[in-house]
């Protein structure tokens, strides 16, 4: 068996990032699968230790959260190479979609067979992303998660964010181009998603796969708290169907314009400004699966 080799990128401040890795090695060597760890304690730090490793190893096999992962995108996509989840963070929507499992040593056995598929990626002013990309209140959500927060209570820190993001959110109208076709909306919330999950195991939608080759929209008008709370099981599970208080689309392209500039949140981090152009980049990253 040929030997290859892996280079294992870890946030030290991921929620379980300290995690001892040696049992991950350890899986990659009974595959012949030698690595070394480089730990960043800030995602700004992720391109330079790609790049500064790219022509020296085979793999790349980042440890962290969405957020995480999102930062290596970019430097992984130059290098044309395989990426491995390991996840460590606290939604892991990514590792949802694919059906890796949480716990490190079984991730690193996924790692380990060998088995690659290609995914879709989200594109958005030149930014991609993995999961979703949102405007209104999810970026309040992420403003409100503090590393603190995330790490005392888990996927409960998103909805306990959320409550207090719905009290600060103020309604929105953008129009929305697709297929040819615009319609304006007031909205609270717009989401633009790649794959099936995202905000700590919501669905998009309940049918959408990573490499299905659309992205699929969904808009929340401006509703009562009570409203929301009896649209949420549709919400959580991705079955929203259009209706007074949610519109739903899905396509290829989507322009999304409004009145005065608003921030993009992709994967968990502020990336972009409206106006904004979305596109599905088709089967743009190889990625180890179960």
């Amino acid at each position: 068996m040929q030997s290859k080799s892996a280079l294992i990128v870890v946030n030290a401040l991921a929620r379980q990032g300290q995690e001892d890795l040696e049992q991950v090695r350890e899986v990659l060597r009974s595959a012949a699968i030698g690595s070394s760890v480089y730990t960043i304690e800030n995602v700004t730090h992720m391109k330079d230790a790609i790049r500064r490793h790219g022509d020296l190893v085979d793999y790349y096999i980042v440890g962290g959260g969405d957020g995480t992962l999102n930062a290596a995108l970019e430097p992984i996509l130059e290098t044309g190479l395989p990426l491995g989840v390991l996840p460590l963070g606290t939604a892991n929507d990514l590792a949802r979609t694919l059906e890796i499992p949480f716990d490190a040593k079984a991730a690193a056995q996924v790692i380990a067979a060998g088995r690659v598929k290609w995914i879709d990626l989200g594109w958005v002013n030149y930014k991609h992303y993995l999961n979703v990309a949102s405007i209104g209140l999810a970026v309040k959500v992420s403003h409100a998660l503090s590393g603190s927060t995330k790490k005392r209570w888990g996927v409960l820190a998103y909805p306990l964010s959320f409550f207090k993001a719905y009290r600060a959110m103020r309604p929105f109208r953008a129009r929305i181009t697709c297929n040819g076709q615009s319609q304006v909306f007031k909205s609270i919330q717009i989401a633009i998603g790649n794959g099936r999950h995202y905000g700590g195991g919501l669905a998009i939608r309940h049918d959408a796969t990573i490499d299905d080759h659309r992205l699929n929209l969904y808009s929340l008008k401006p509703q009562p708290m009570w409203q929301l709370i009896r649209s949420a099981p549709a919400i959580v599970t991705g079955t929203m169907q259009q209706g007074d208080f949610i519109r739903v689309m899905e396509g290829e392209e989507f322009q999304v314009d409004t009145r005065k500039p608003m921030p993009i949140d992709t994967d968990g981090e502020v990336t972009t400004y409206t106006p904004a152009r979305f596109r599905v980049k088709k089967s743009a990253l190889q990625v180890f699966v179960p």
